[in-house]
């Protein structure tokens, strides 16, 4: 029995004997799925996800209850550029390296921001329980601090990146049209995550379904240390990527994740539990792009559906992608596709900036005084 089952296990039996049954078999069943895939094939380093060349500038945000939050700011190689900052803000268990892919493919053409969530990679928790309300004054704290004055953005947010935006724009809803051009939300839903993921399979016994909750709460809320072990990566596979990924990424997401503090891990997981976004989801009142892998286990495409289709209602939704054979780690799994999708959105909030920079200055021109008249 490993680590995982042995904690779980602990926590399941609190309710009794046959629930901790039940939960092992679930987590069992979701293990040895993992382990039925293809080992790991030896695979080249891939470039996309090298540290980036250029070294950042870094600062620190500190929030009211605590936390401190490390900030990376990639300049733009021109000094004079007044474009939109592209601020990127990664998942549940990742870290400031999930960008990789992106940071390299944008570094120096224009600025770009990403942070780590609090208790992720070198940032530190705070004393608020870290729920997406809190995660969205984070990232208000983040944009107040490192976007130059006057400059807009286009927002970035992967899995619990995602959320954390939509829940930023249900505080701000006034705010939205005049700070951000555009946005990407990665792989991420509004609500109800532990009722629609595709971890146990599709052929659980009848019996063993009124155990799916629980398990779910205690995968997510389990503040567990990931053991370094050559089955590790098999299942990180199977749990948050497509069947198909390069071994070379299925590498790099098991190390990432590992690094992950357990602590934050788990009291991350047990704020999304419960939460609904969707009042913010309508306040995203600019054009947002929605994308997800057909291959997602843990935040399948009916989520993306369902986010798609409220923001068709406030006429927000630019595009609704989905990519065949790609997991969770869309940006990573699929980075040059997912590139194409960011250079477009990028192009489109700039499109948006030039069309309102004319009209402003039509309406100038109006309301200037004939010379001569």
């Amino acid at each position: 029995m490993n680590k995982l089952t042995t904690v779980m296990l602990a926590g399941a039996a609190i309710a009794g004997g046959g629930t901790a049954a039940g939960v092992l078999r679930l987590v069992a069943g979701v293990a040895a799925d993992g382990l039925r895939g293809a080992p790991i094939a030896p695979d080249d380093p891939d470039p996309a996800l090298a540290t980036p060349r250029a070294a950042p500038y870094r600062t620190h945000v500190h929030t009211a209850d605590g936390a401190e939050l490390n900030v990376l700011t990639y300049p733009a190689n021109d000094p004079g550029d007044s474009s939109d900052v592209v601020v990127f803000v990664h998942g549940w268990a990742c870290n400031t390296t999930y960008w990789n892919p992106q940071v390299n493919h944008l570094l120096g053409k224009r600025t770009l921001i990403v942070y780590d969530q609090r208790g992720h990679g070198e940032s530190r928790l705070g004393r608020a329980r870290p729920t997406p309300r809190v995660l969205a004054q984070d990232l208000e704290a983040v944009l107040a601090a490192a976007v130059p004055l006057g400059r807009r953005v286009v927002l970035v947010g992967h899995s619990l990146g995602g959320i954390t935006i939509q829940a930023w724009a249900d505080q701000h809803a006034g705010e939205v049209n005049e700070q951000v051009s555009a946005v990407i939300l990665q792989s991420t839903a509004a609500v109800d995550i532990l009722g629609r993921h595709r971890l146990f399979g599709e052929h659980v016994p009848a019996y063993l379904k009124p155990f799916e909750h629980l398990t779910g709460i205690l995968f997510v809320s389990t503040p567990l240390l990931l053991p370094d072990t050559t089955a590790g990566p098999r299942i990180t596979r199977h749990i948050a990527m497509a069947d198909s990924a390069r071994g070379a990424q299925v590498t790099f997401v098991d190390q990432m994740l590992r690094a992950c503090s357990p602590l934050a891990r788990g009291l991350l997981g047990s704020g999304m539990v419960g939460f609904d976004v969707r009042t913010g989801t309508t306040a995203l009142t600019v054009p947002t792009t929605v994308i997800v892998g057909a291959a997602d286990r843990l935040l399948p495409p009916v989520h993306s559906r369902e986010i798609a289709g409220l923001l068709e209602e406030v006429g927000a939704l630019h595009r609704h992608v989905v990519l065949d054979d790609i997991g969770h780690m869309l940006s990573i799994e699929a980075a040059a596709q997912f590139n194409e999708v960011l250079d477009e959105v990028i192009g489109l909030g700039e499109r948006k900036a030039q069309v309102k920079a004319a009209k402003k200055a039509t309406a100038g021109s109006a309301d200037a005084p004939t010379i001569g008249s």
